[in-house]
């Protein structure tokens, strides 16, 4: 889904919002980095409220100003965490959580360089993860929104990127 906020299209936002930058650094990331088939779905299953979720957010900043956020089950997350450390995990502990952080980083990292206007001139925060079972993450209000959700080894997550212009 992309939803454009009382923003006029130009060359900068059709770049920043085009699905196929994402959908490619996320075959990338997970596809050959990790060794992990992923598909592009749009019906993810709803989190139940007594079920764990993590979302991993990456804060933009310089040529765009906003957030890339990646919301997964705690089950995902331990399973993206064990392709990209060949541990298997049970539980969601910190190397979980490092895991979600870097695979977040490496998603964002990703993407940023297929946008030429993004590649040098907006940095990437360190990962911050929350976890719990009811939660939300609230942004601001912004220029451009762009959710997109994926499956791999019967699992889901949801990318979204959302900012504006500085």
């Amino acid at each position: 889904m992309v939803q454009v906020i009382d923003e006029p299209q130009s060359a900068f936002l059709s770049a920043i919002t085009d699905t196929t930058f994402l959908d490619q650094s996320v075959e990338e990331v997970l596809g050959l980095m990790l060794g992990v088939p992923v598909s592009v779905t749009s019906d993810p299953p709803t989190p139940d409220h007594e079920s764990q979720t993590l979302t991993a957010v990456i804060g933009l900043a310089g040529a765009l100003s906003g957030a890339y956020t990646v919301l997964v089950s705690a089950e995902a997350a331990m399973q993206m965490t064990a392709c990209m450390t060949g541990m298997e995990f049970t539980v969601v502990d910190e190397t979980v959580l490092d895991g979600l952080g870097e695979i977040t980083n490496m998603l964002a990292g990703a993407w940023k360089s297929k946008i030429p206007s993004l590649h040098a001139a907006c940095l990437l925060s360190v990962p911050t993860v929350v976890t719990g079972t009811q939660y939300e993450v609230h942004k601001r209000t912004s220029a451009f929104r762009l959710t997109r959700s994926y499956c791999f080894n019967d699992h889901y997550f949801t990318v979204s990127i959302y900012g504006e212009n500085p």
